[in-house]
């Protein structure tokens, strides 16, 4: 097993914990990567449950199983893979499909396939004594994460105007306790934040699939780098797929390999990832259609000047 956590991700951890008590490799010259030796490869990812099979393919050495060297390595933010790819320090990452897409307007990142879906992970909390999404004044936002676009979805479900609300930007382990403060008065997050909320005194109003939205997590990549290895890419892919198969056999072990990878608790990890599909599929046609909403709303909003077009950025027939 080999993991690397950044300084920001083992802050955070430190902070679940006490709640719950080399450079991108060139394109070969070839164009391929089967004549020579196996490339190095840093895989990114957040800290949260949801990412349970990367942890677990990391910790049952599956990845080495496949000939693969693979270095996983955490960050805060699910967000923090990417902008390694970014600076050409990361090949492979997991985030969001809207995550994906905002960075994908920045340089040469595209997505491989989904690997875990939900409507129920992704969670809007208000701060105690707010029932009703009306109530929400002060919205907590992780600019560029799929929070943002999650934020702007329950607004528009419930024809309130973005400018008769405001937005405060922090980081997803500081919004529990700016929603207990009243800094804020709600957030939609992923887990465990909403369940952290929550433990603060807030009440969860409602779920993203609640207001139309089911949640990819993607598995994206360096497109240089996926130019010129296409088959340690595909390995990878298929390395996820087998662990997202161990663990809807044995849900128990995503608890297991969370619990070690991010100290969230085992019990409490497996609680949180009851409704999410562990399962890595090729995009469809619908998600391709989703994803252009999504990268609309990036660029009608000003979050990015020219949108992503998904039909080029998510490669198909990987999965």
């Amino acid at each position: 097993m080999r993991m690397r956590v950044t300084a920001a991700a083992a802050a955070l951890l430190m902070t679940v914990a006490m709640a719950a008590c080399s450079e991108n490799q060139s394109a070969g010259e070839s164009g391929g990567d089967s004549a020579g030796p196996t490339p190095a490869v840093n895989f990114g990812v957040g800290v949260d449950p949801a990412y349970s099979p990367i942890y677990l393919a990391d910790q049952e050495n599956l990845f080495d199983q496949a000939g693969l060297d693979v270095t996983v390595t955490q960050y805060q933010e699910g967000t923090g893979g990417l902008d390694a790819i970014l600076a050409k320090q990361g090949q492979v990452t997991a985030s969001t499909e809207s995550s994906l897409l905002n960075r994908a307007t920045r340089g040469d990142i595209k997505g491989l396939a989904v690997f875990s879906q939900s409507p129920s992970f992704i969670k809007l909390v208000a701060r105690s004594g707010i029932t009703d999404v009306a109530g929400i004044k002060k919205y907590g936002v992780v600019p560029g994460t799929v929070n943002e676009y999650a934020t702007n979805k329950v607004l528009d479900s419930r024809n309130i105007a973005r400018d008769t609300v405001e937005f405060v930007n922090a980081s997803p382990a500081e919004m529990p306790a700016l929603l207990q403060r009243g800094d804020v008065d709600g957030y939609i997050m992923w887990e465990p934040w909403p369940s952290r909320g929550v433990a603060n005194g807030g009440t969860v109003l409602l779920t993203s699939g609640d207001i139309g939205y089911v949640y990819n997590l993607v598995i994206g990549v360096d497109g240089a780098w996926y130019e010129g290895n296409k088959e340690t890419a595909k390995k990878v892919v298929d390395t996820i797929a087998q662990a997202c198969e161990q663990l809807t056999a044995d849900p128990a072990k995503a608890g297991t390999v969370t619990e070690t990878a991010i100290k969230v608790p085992a019990a409490e990890a497996q609680t949180l990832l009851e409704g999410v599909q562990c399962q890595v599929r090729d995009f469809t046609d619908e998600d391709i259609q989703r994803y252009q909403e999504i990268a609309q709303f990036q660029q009608d909003s000003n979050i990015v000047s020219q949108k992503a077009d998904p039909a080029t950025v998510m490669i198909r027939g990987v999965a």
